[in-house]
């Protein structure tokens, strides 16, 4: 009896060990696959951009009309597009075409060559720039611009390269009631240090109209290579008040700005516009998988 009494025993502490280690086994695993997904989706979402989720009233395609900018407008170019350009958008080219304007490169880049000069094309000073339908003012609206660019050359003067014009009445804010007849947001490129590129943001303050001569507020941006592609989203629209804003990024530098003034609509522009009249006076910059996304 004692020698079974025994087996048994030691059967027992066996069986109960085994339970043993599956509960602990248990008790150790990992977070399941439904509590990660839970927290994941606790996480805050981001505004939506090109770079996460895609709205269902987005939408991204060509079509564009030639913003007001002078009453010659259409008369004052001085070069023509290429009949299948890399680059979306329509083309204002006006600089001296025997040595700037547009033309497609390699690898799907588009190349933006201007060369400044006592011209002036319709009172504006020398551009090779694309640009899309205009964005008319209401609530939760923006245009999305998106692609890569890269500086090859720059004058001894300042280039706009990315820029949003605001058309219109001004609707509210700074100088109300007035047409407004001025960008509301510009990055220009401009010789920086140590053979550097440096950019700046230009935002209008004092919106030019027919009565204000205007005014902007000038930051440093970040500094870029020359020969470097760096990738770029600009969104300018109007947000839940219907109020004016602008969101730039190129690389890892950004910055949002709630504009000072409303207008009527808005259209957004890119290429190369503007340099030096005297010494080195050619600019060049190159755009590549350019996009154009509405969100209205």
């Amino acid at each position: 009896m004692t020698k079974h009494l025994l087996k048994y025993r030691i059967r027992g502490t066996i069986v109960l060990s085994i339970f043993l280690l599956f509960c602990i086994s248990c008790s150790s695993k990992p977070t399941s696959e439904v509590e990660q997904e839970d927290s994941a989706t606790e996480e805050p979402k981001d505004s939506i951009t090109p770079e996460n989720n895609t709205p269902t009233n987005q939408n991204c395609d060509d079509p564009s009309d030639f913003p007001n900018l002078g009453p010659s407008a259409l008369g004052s170019k001085s070069c023509d597009d290429v009949s299948n350009p890399n680059n979306k958008g329509t083309l204002d080219c006006r600089t001296d075409s025997t040595l700037g304007g547009y033309e497609n490169l390699a690898d799907g880049w588009g190349s933006y060559k201007i060369i400044g000069g006592p011209i002036r094309y319709d009172g504006t000073k020398t551009r090779v720039e694309r640009f899309f339908k205009r964005l008319q003012q209401g609530t939760n609206k923006k245009m999305i611009l998106s692609g890569s660019l890269k500086i090859i050359d720059l004058s001894d003067g300042n280039t706009c390269i990315i820029q949003s014009h605001a058309n219109g009445d001004i609707l509210k804010g700074e100088e109300a009631g007035s047409a407004n007849r001025s960008a509301q947001f510009l990055i220009y490129a401009k010789k920086g240090a140590n053979n550097k590129v440096q950019l700046e943001t230009h935002t209008t303050t004092n919106p030019y109209t027919s009565d204000t001569g205007g005014a902007r507020d000038v930051k440093d941006f970040t500094t870029l290579n020359y020969h470097q592609d760096y990738d770029f989203v600009y969104e300018t629209g109007y947000d839940a008040d219907g109020t004016a804003f602008s969101k730039i990024k190129i690389g890892n530098i950004k910055v949002f700005i709630e504009h000072n003034h409303t207008t009527e609509d808005v259209v957004t522009r890119y290429g190369a516009y503007g340099a030096s009249d005297e010494g080195d006076v050619t600019a060049h910059v190159e755009f590549k998988d350019v996009e154009l996304c509405r969100v209205e």
